[in-house]
């Protein structure tokens, strides 16, 4: 083949990167559990590697299979058991409220309304009435504001997490898993084999800066959820609000999404609290205890937990996460952070190539020897 026959490598790179975001599309509806089971797979496989090696039966090696077998059944136990533990705790806690509801409302209102009078306002007695009258567009800020949340929210609830479908994932999920632990250093072996020589020492340094980006960031981002769902729960279950549990994992579960977490925390609370009216002091208690845990997620959980893993700032992961909402749903949400930690990572070297290659430096140079007066 003549050398102008040949495919540029830069229109190679875009084709493939369409059909896979292609195939993407195509399967969307599905990737959820296939992706928990590679990203089980993924956090696991440390631990794995090293329960393999760690020679505990009697100085000799544990079988891949079985260190697997054992860990995927405690962390699969381990979260039953919170299940368990925390469900009928939640359930007990919306049963109690419901049956509390007409007379906190009854009472709310009784509260409220002279105080709303005399700025000339009055209670709406219906939640349509009340956005009709603060013109409050709840379907815009449904789709445009919260599409990460409310894809989550749908895909949990509905659509393909019916009951069986959840039970269907929840078997695919660890059974995946296995499998792709069995064999992740096959797979990682084999993908750098298809990597051609020359570019081969190049690539691996990339990837292994996306390894360890992501790997940060997942491990990070769990604990600091966690973390936050007990601060939010605890906190304001000691000052009183009302449904303090189902709130703090609900803004918990949602603090991967910039601003989500806490808005969720501060609004709903303030709403409970309205709700159950005990006067001013409750409020001042409400927005304390919710301005310690934004200023110990600040400034001490997530430094020091996350710190600088992915670098993102909370405009792009919002962004991101936006955009993956649209695309592919659910899975888009997933996808979204790690994919634009790696865009980032990619652009950063695509940046330090441009500015070490000859067009910029030759251009830089020219600069500087025009700026320099003569010698003659």
């Amino acid at each position: 083949m003549a050398e102008d026959d040949k495919v540029p490598r830069w229109l190679l790179w875009v084709g493939a990167s369409i059909a896979i975001g292609g195939l993407l599309y195509a399967l969307r509806g599905v990737l959820a559990p296939v992706f928990f089971a590679f990203l089980t797979a993924y956090m696991l496989d440390p631990l794995v590697d090293r329960v393999e090696t760690s020679r505990l039966l009697r100085g000799r090696p544990i079988a891949r299979a079985v260190g697997i077998a054992v860990l995927l059944v405690g962390v699969f136990a381990a979260t039953v058991v919170i299940v368990l533990i925390v469900a009928p705790m939640v359930y007990a806690e919306i049963a109690g409220f419901v049956k509390r509801l007409p007379g906190l409302v009854a009472r709310g209102m009784n509260e409220w309304e002279p105080i709303l009078a005399n700025y000339g306002l009055s209670i709406p007695t219906s939640v349509g009435e009340a956005l009709e009258e603060f013109h409050f567009d709840l379907q815009s800020v449904l789709t445009k504001g919260y599409a990460p949340a409310t894809v989550a929210a749908k895909w949990l609830l509905g659509g393909t997490a019916s009951v069986l479908g959840t039970a269907l994932a929840a078997l695919i999920v660890p059974v995946l898993a296995f499998y792709v632990l069995f064999d992740f250093d096959v797979l990682i072996a084999k993908a750098k084999g298809l990597i051609p020589p020359r570019y081969r020492p190049e690539t691996i340094r990339f990837f292994g800066e996306v390894d360890v980006v992501l790997g940060q960031f997942f491990r990070g981002q769990f604990t600091v959820m966690a973390i936050l769902a007990v601060l939010y729960s605890v906190g304001y279950g000691l000052i009183g609000v009302p449904l303090a549990l189902p709130i703090g994992i609900m803004a918990g579960l949602l603090s991967f999404i910039p601003y989500a977490g806490s808005t969720l925390a501060l609004g709903a609370a303030l709403f409970m609290t309205g709700l159950d009216w005990q006067g001013w002091t409750q409020i001042l208690w409400v927005v304390g205890v919710h301005g310690t845990i934004q200023g110990l997620e600040g400034f001490v959980i997530t430094p020091k937990i996350m710190g600088d893993t992915v670098g993102l700032s909370a405009i792009i992961v919002l962004f991101a996460l936006l955009v993956g909402a649209e695309l592919l749903g659910f899975t888009g949400v997933l996808l979204a952070v790690p994919a634009a930690a790696v865009l980032k990572i990619l652009l950063g070297r695509l940046d330090e190539r441009y500015r070490s290659s000859e067009f910029f430096a030759g251009h830089d140079a020219e600069a500087r020897s025009a700026k320099e007066p003569s010698k003659d």
